[in-house]
């Protein structure tokens, strides 16, 4: 008759079989993201090691000064600057199925405002230096709500306020200002600019089904040093156009008693650091700032599978 040290043993290796099957299972089923063809897997390892040994807020300011310097991304600047060419008066979007996203943009060269944040929070929250499986996991799960299945364009976080609220549900951040009394609500379509429900995203499946709420602090708090900004914190240039939330992001950083806006600027063409009181006095139709303080909680990102294609 076995002896109960027999019987541990063959139910943990029946376990273990079972557990490293399932594994493979999920693995081969996950769903495949095209990927341009990545020079810079050796940089982000490294990187992902030197930050998981700092505290959090820590591990943002370093990640997001070791990518000081990098150019902002030549393909946004290009489409800013197509969509400022447009009519005001655009007809709505009505593609009759979803748009398939194409391709994982991921750049440690080229980064745009927010794809910047999102690289430095993917980098910072990535528990291990594997890029496929981890960094590139994980920064899209930052990036897109997806849930684990087929990357659309509909489930891309366009929004500042929605990629909060995303973001704040996975773990990732905490949104500061919301019903903090010194901050300031409103409530928006997001897309909406009269009657045009798809106005600067072109896709009828992100038409907007009910408000968004978000909040800020005023300008007039910032500046006042009244609000709770902390060094790594997220912050979000507020505006009141229709239809809009916010136009730019980037970090909040305090440094030697100085407080500056760490961000990919697209007028400076790279990622740089400024003075944010100055910055908030120029930019006159800035409202004010979302804020999001990075927690790096968020569970395990789902599992996908990259395929190299060519670029155009």
């Amino acid at each position: 008759m076995p002896n109960t040290v027999t019987v541990i043993k063959v139910l943990l290796t029946a376990v273990l079989c079972v557990f490293f099957q399932n594994a493979t299972l999920a693995e081969d089923t996950a769903p495949i993201v095209g990927l341009r063809e990545p020079g810079d897997v050796v940089e982000v390892e490294r990187l992902i090691t030197s930050a998981h040994r700092l505290p959090v807020q820590r591990r943002i300011e370093f990640v997001s000064k070791y990518l000081l310097g990098r150019k902002y991304h030549p393909e946004t600047k290009a489409r800013i600057k197509k969509q400022q060419k447009k009519p005001v008066e655009k007809v709505e979007a009505a593609n009759p199925q979803p748009l398939p996203f194409k391709f994982l943009r991921t750049s440690m060269t080229y980064l745009d405002c927010m794809t910047y944040v999102e690289h430095v929070l993917a980098i910072a929250a990535s528990a291990k230096p594997a890029y496929h499986e981890e960094f590139l996991c994980r920064l899209i799960d930052v990036m897109f709500d997806a849930g684990g299945q087929p990357l659309m364009n509909h489930n891309r976080n366009h929004f500042t306020s929605l990629w909060g609220d995303v973001n704040e549900r996975k773990g990732y951040l905490t949104n500061v200002a919301r019903n903090h009394p010194l901050a300031v609500g409103r409530e928006l379509y997001l897309n909406r600019v009269g009657k045009n429900r798809t106005f600067y995203v072109e896709d009828r499946f992100l038409i907007a089904e009910k408000p968004q709420q978000m909040w800020y602090f005023p300008v007039s708090v910032i500046l006042a040093r009244k609000s709770p900004l902390v060094s790594g914190d997220v912050i979000a240039m507020v505006t009141d156009k229709e239809g809009l939330d916010v136009t730019h992001m980037g970090f909040y950083i305090e440094k030697k008693g100085k407080r500056l806006l760490r961000h990919a600027s697209i007028k400076l063409n790279r990622i740089v650091d400024q003075d944010l009181g100055q910055y908030l006095r120029d930019g006159k139709h800035i409202k004010g700032l979302m804020l999001f303080r990075p927690l790096l909680q968020a569970a395990q990102p789902d599992l996908y599978r990259f395929q190299v294609i060519a670029a155009p």
